[in-house]
């Protein structure tokens, strides 16, 4: 992209064109840069969507993305061996509950599908046995039904476009663990919903906050149920058919840019790239997990929310596989508390074979690229199975991602929660960490693009 001549440039980049030199941007042997109206750095949903509102707002973007790829912690890829595509990251939108994502799928015509195969067998593996019945016993379900009427009483008092720390709920803000266990509930009750909140975070229950757990019940319209069972469509042709639609519309994308310090001042901001090239606009936006604040250094440092979000990190841990098999009789869908694979389910048939994918979580988490580990942890649900072969990624050995999808630590939303996504100076905040309705999924990284493209778009007008 050449520069346009200054009567043609907003106020944005004409106060950046004034001040060069205090930014370095003339200095000799210096890589030469480019000025924008606005930086986007992470091309995951986040940053794609605010990308696309600051073009509509006719500002100037540069995407910068450390990937090769566009999509962040969406990943659609080929099964090898197969012509087959599944979804290696993010996958699921439910429209009825997720407002922000249904208005992008109104606005695009993307096709949504559910499941392939049907009906499924349910099977069951808690305590030590397996089961084709549901494992709460009739005397348990009574303890059952309390805990659920509990959890839905308690996510009713979220109010899920506020900011938990601007509401009175510290006193949710503890472990998953400790949360249910107040309730004195029998031990199969406790161990079948605290399975169920590690397939719904990817972390054990010890290790993250139940105020997050009933946020997103708050977010399903306070239905405890609604966790457990509408879970059930996604993008008919992948998370690469939004992901590159967003992207057609954007001006300059650099790939394989992976952003090493943002330096600001009170009127511009410049970012460096690890390859030491320098860019500048009027303002940013910063829309990547929080796992990676701590590689990039601020000037100046973020605020203590940020810095100690950055440093703690969070518990999502969750490996996701993908499996292919033969010698399947039918259709499955496996659920256990203590089992290698939290979830294992029947997603695809192709001639003579089945592909399955599994999910597995602290404390019981296994390498999903090993594949002999996979195999046994298939073998704990159905023995009989024939495992061909596995496809997965490691988030959380990816560099760019360091973690699942966010698990918030105990005490962060109810105290840090304005602190994270508040702005710092002239550089906003997105993703799906942020989100203050759908944390960690696709519906809340579209909310916080929305954001931060906003509060973009206003440094420029301010200047």
């Amino acid at each position: 992209m050449e520069l346009a001549p200054i009567h043609a440039l907003d106020s944005c980049r004409v106060m950046v064109m004034g001040r060069r030199h205090a930014l370095g941007l003339g200095g000799q042997g210096m890589t030469e840069r480019k000025l924008y109206d606005v930086i986007v750095i992470g091309g995951g949903f986040a940053g794609l969507i605010a990308t696309r509102d600051l073009k509509e707002k006719g500002k100037s973007v540069l995407l910068l993305e450390a990937r090769d790829r566009l999509g962040g912690r969406a990943y659609f890829q080929t099964f090898p061996g197969t012509d087959k595509q599944v979804e290696l990251g993010g996958t699921w939108v439910m429209p009825q509950y997720m407002k922000e994502v249904g208005r992008e799928i109104e606005r695009y015509g993307w096709q949504l599908a559910g499941s392939e195969v049907g009906p499924l067998k349910f099977l069951w593996h808690f305590g030590g046995e397996d089961e084709d019945a549901f494992p709460i016993s009739p005397d348990e379900r009574y303890a059952f039904e309390r805990a659920l009427f509990q959890i839905g009483l308690d996510a009713r008092r979220i109010d899920t476009s506020r900011p938990r720390d601007k509401q009175n709920l510290a006193d949710l803000d503890i472990s998953v663990a400790d949360y249910l266990k107040r309730m004195d509930l029998p031990q199969r009750v406790y161990d079948l919903i605290s399975a169920y909140a590690r397939i719904g975070s990817g972390a054990a229950v010890e290790d993250w906050s139940a105020l997050m757990a009933l946020s997103l019940v708050a977010a399903y319209d306070n239905s405890p149920y609604a966790w457990f069972a509408s879970v059930t469509t996604r993008f008919r042709d992948g998370t690469a058919e939004p992901v590159a639609t967003l992207a057609a519309g954007a001006e300059t994308v650099r790939l394989n840019s992976v952003v090493t310090s943002i330096e600001q001042t009170a009127h511009d901001i410049a970012v460096t790239l690890a390859s030491g090239e320098r860019y500048a606009a009027g303002a940013a936006v910063l829309a990547v997990p929080v796992t990676l604040w701590s590689t990039i250094t601020f000037s100046p440092p973020l605020n203590v929310a940020k810095r100690d979000a950055a440093e703690r990190g969070h518990a999502g841990r969750m490996g996701k596989v993908w499996i292919m098999v033969d010698n399947l009789e039918e259709d499955i869908s496996s659920f256990g508390g203590d089992t290698d694979l939290l979830f294992l389910q029947t997603e695809y048939r192709l001639p003579g074979r089945s592909i399955l994918v599994g999910f597995t979580s602290p404390p019981n988490l296994i390498d999903v690229a090993d594949h002999q580990a996979v195999v046994r942890a298939v073998h704990q649900h159905v023995p009989s199975a024939n495992v061909i072969a596995t496809f997965a990624h490691d988030w959380s050995a990816d560099p760019f991602a360091r973690g699942a999808w966010v698990a918030s630590p105990v005490g962060q939303l109810s105290r840090h929660a304005t602190g994270l996504r508040s702005p710092e100076g002239r550089l906003s905040f997105a993703g799906s960490d942020l989100a203050m309705r759908w944390i960690g999924w696709i519906d809340g990284a579209i909310e916080t693009g929305h954001q931060a493209a906003d509060e973009a778009a206003t440094h420029c007008k301010q200047q």
